[in-house]
């Protein structure tokens, strides 16, 4: 159960769904809300406390509802409002928490308000997206050097009006305008919408883009091609006149008043490009900006004990408590995580270990706790619409395209995987593997990724110093292991990672700990060699302090 006295978000495990590839009970290939609700229980016995669904409104779905044309409806793809507002009470019923994806810094192109604002430049709400003259003898040469998350300009020509638009993402999704205050009312109506509806927070999608410089001034120059967790540059410019503006700080401030005023209170998680250092204004110099930012950094950072053990510790001081840091592994816009590391299921089982153990806020991403894989999609069934962008004129789309990591949840090993009915046509492909990489196949298993998964999960809600305990690093005796402990008074837990393939001795502990956990034999529990002093290739283990001998860690 999540920790009381604390807030709920802190001891919260959150599971991201991504709608279109949950579970479909139309039978029509696409998944909806219908679809997750038949899963709850699921979800309820993995032991989840919050679900955070990918966007469901009403869309053109040009990017999968990540192009919202109207806030205030759910697209029928994914069911009614009945449906949502079901969902909420039985998810609430199972004291499951949901929280939604939020877009915030732009509307698809048919939304209406676009609609109006593209029909003349007289028209009430063309102040509402972000218009500007061109510049050059014809004025069709874009306003400034602003560039989109492609790295082709960021603005897009109107015929109708002869103007320029802004979108720094894709050309269908343009700008609003953060500086009118009348988006900013609307906007601020949406968000308390849905919260008044019973939504428990708001995932926000790149909420570092609300604002850009009022006086379009060109962003400097940059030596960095891709963007990275230690810069908002990219595409060799430096960011500094679209992201990050102190205007949406303020934003962030005010859209945390709303959410705490409820009670309890609401998330807020954000997401932002950069690490910590670059993001922190966002969460507010006294904490009293949005509640958590998505920490991608060990996302991208080599396997090993050297680099892991360096991240953790620039986490730790770049969000030193009150703060809170938030990890995600794998989700909607990357390569899955094991597939990141070569599909090898005890490294992917180690990163699990450290996403569940370390001061964080976990977020597991749907078919993560089974261990799918990411799928190679034949290019004739791609449909992100990343596929068919060009980068520098050359049409690299397809490597970039992020439906692998998007494929339909295994249920069983029937035609479709239970995801849909066996006759129907999914999406997207479901992929190889179907006989084992499926819960049903897995709920029989003790040692499979789902069991790993629920024993984990199991351990860390009872042993509250994963949720409140203090993180201290500790030393080991090689470069190839990471040790940290977790401390909240009489409960004392380690934790040790063994990133080789080789077998790794542990120095003796003084004190009087067992092993509670091991990621590869979790059957190892109930063996004499639970005080054993090594670490199998890629295992990671959790010792727990004996305070008598008439305490069983093992059995809690």
């Amino acid at each position: 159960m999540i920790v009381l006295n604390v807030e709920w978000w802190k001891s919260a495990i959150f599971y991201q769904i991504y709608p279109r590839s949950y579970a479909d009970s139309s039978n029509n290939g696409i998944g909806d809300l219908q679809g997750i609700m038949g899963k709850l229980p699921y979800i309820k016995d993995l032991g989840i406390n919050a679900i955070w669904i990918s966007p469901f409104f009403k869309s053109p779905k040009q990017d999968f509802s990540y192009d919202i044309s109207d806030y205030y409806k759910i697209d029928p793809e994914y069911g009614t409002m009945s449906d949502f507002e079901d969902l909420i009470e039985k998810a609430h019923s199972l004291d499951i928490k949901v929280i939604l994806d939020l877009v915030l810094n732009h509307t698809s192109d048919q939304h209406k308000w676009f609609q109006e604002s593209r029909n003349n430049i007289n028209n009430p709400k063309r102040n509402w997206y972000v218009w500007r003259e061109g510049r050059g003898r014809n004025r069709r040469s874009p306003p400034n050097n602003w560039k989109s998350i492609l790295g082709d300009s960021a603005w897009k020509w109107d015929e109708i009006t002869e103007q320029f638009y802004l979108h720094q993402f894709l050309p269908f999704q343009p700008d609003l305008n953060w500086r009118n205050p009348e988006v900013q009312e609307e906007m601020f109506n949406i968000f308390k919408y849905w919260l008044n509806k019973g939504a428990d927070g708001y995932r926000l999608d790149i909420i570092h883009t609300l604002f850009e410089d009022k006086d379009f001034r060109d962003n400097p120059r940059s030596l960095r091609l891709f963007p990275s967790d230690e810069s908002n540059s990219s595409f060799f410019q430096s960011r500094i006149h679209t992201q990050f503006l102190p205007e949406t700080a303020e934003i962030c401030k005010r859209m945390r008043i709303i959410a705490d005023s409820y009670s309890p209170p609401k998330v807020l998680m954000g997401e932002a490009t950069g690490n910590a250092s670059i993001y922190r204004s966002l969460l507010g110099e006294d904490n009293d900006g949005i509640h958590l930012i998505f920490h991608f950094k060990l996302n991208n950072v080599k396997f090993s004990a050297t680099t892991i053990k360096q991240t953790i510790e620039e986490m730790e001081h770049l969000l030193p408590p009150p703060a809170w840091p938030c990890l995600a592994f794998s989700n909607h816009d990357i390569k899955r995580m094991i597939s990141r590391l070569g599909n090898h299921q005890y490294k992917a089982r180690l990163m699990s270990l450290l996403l569940l153990t370390v001061r964080a806020t976990p977020i597991i991403y749907y078919g993560e706790e089974i261990g799918l894989k990411q799928v190679k999609i034949n290019n004739k069934y791609i449909q992100d619409p990343i596929a068919s962008m060009k980068f520098f004129g050359l049409p690299f789309g397809k490597f970039f395209a992020r439906d692998g990591c998007r494929t339909p949840m295994r249920w069983d090993s029937s035609v479709n995987a239970g995801f849909s009915s066996d006759t129907a046509v999914s999406w997207l492909p479901i992929g190889p593997e179907i006989d084992f990489l499926n819960v049903k196949s897995q709920e029989k298993d003790p040692n499979s990724m789902l069991s790993f998964f629920k024993e984990l999960i199991r351990i860390r809600k009872a042993n509250v110093a994963f949720t409140l305990g203090e993180l201290k690093i500790l030393p080991t005796n090689n470069k190839k292991s990471f040790c940290f402990q977790r401390v909240h008074n009489q409960n004392i837990l380690k934790v040790f990672m063994n990133f080789s393939a080789k077998t790794l001795e542990l120095e003796k502990d003084k004190e009087n700990f067992e092993i509670i956990f091991s990621s590869i034999d979790l059957k190892e529990l109930f063996r004499e060699e639970s005080k054993r002093n090594s670490l199998k290739p890629y295992e990671g283990i959790i010792l727990k302090k004996i305070i008598n001998a008439y305490s069983s860690s093992r059995s809690k």
